[in-house]
């Protein structure tokens, strides 16, 4: 495992240690990642709201892209990123989202960590000082668009599978809602169709404006997913 860019207030070589330990904490149930040594992870820094996201590619990735991304704010508790790197751990295992809990870690784990590690311990130096806002800067690459909207907001997760008849295929989730009522109809409508990180920056923008849930469930506010909630 690698973490080959870090652009989060948080220190690499600490994070490394917490992974490798979350890995460890995993691998008694799930068995080593097959892929372990290969494993490329990319960290964000999240700039709007205290919620930190991810998303992973589900199995081994075959090409030189990161298998997984991480978005966190520095106010993000070591249970937190412990618990959201085993998610996106799950997803390098090959899992979906319906095949494993949302939070992997069990208790004792927290504990452990918590026993090793020391928030304070994790954080840059710039994490305590107090930058000048900046103008946001013009991003071309779709992929790094669609990541930066998961970065923002907290039930919008994307993960990337094979595609059948192209390359791949990008799911793109709101998480507040619960999708197996429609899965048949999300998956060859919207999935089946998201073949690119250009179309799937425009079904998260969609997602975002609310139009697609109000399609699917007429009223959205109805059909909430009750295992989501804000944390």
């Amino acid at each position: 495992m690698k973490i080959i860019k870090n652009t989060s207030l948080f220190e690499t070589k600490k994070l490394n240690s917490l992974f490798c330990l979350v890995h460890k904490q995993l691998a008694k149930y799930e068995g080593r990642l097959p892929h372990w040594k290969s494993l490329k992870i990319q960290v964000m820094d999240k700039v709007q709201g205290r919620h930190a996201s991810g998303c992973a590619y589900v199995g081994e990735v075959i090409n030189n892209r990161p298998d997984m991304w991480l978005s966190l704010n520095k106010e993000t508790s070591l249970e937190r990123i412990a618990q959201l790197f085993g998610h996106e751990l799950m997803h390098s295992y090959g899992y979906r989202h319906s095949q494993f809990r949302r939070n992997p870690l069990e208790q004792h784990h927290i504990d452990e960590i918590n026993r090793k590690f020391k928030q304070q311990d994790f954080l840059k130096l710039k994490a305590f000082t107090i930058k000048q806002s900046r103008k946001p800067r013009f991003i071309r690459d779709w992929e790094l668009r669609t990541m930066d909207l998961v970065a923002q907001y907290s039930w919008l997760t994307v993960y990337v599978k094979q595609g059948y008849e192209s390359e791949m295929e990008i799911e793109v989730f709101d998480d507040r809602l619960d999708f197996e009522h429609f899965y048949d109809h999300w998956l060859y409508t919207y999935t089946d169709m998201t073949t690119s990180w250009y179309k799937a920056y425009n079904l998260a923008q969609k997602l975002i404006k609310g139009d697609i849930q109000k399609e699917l469930t007429e009223n959205w506010t109805v059909g909430l997913n009750a295992e989501w909630e804000e944390e």
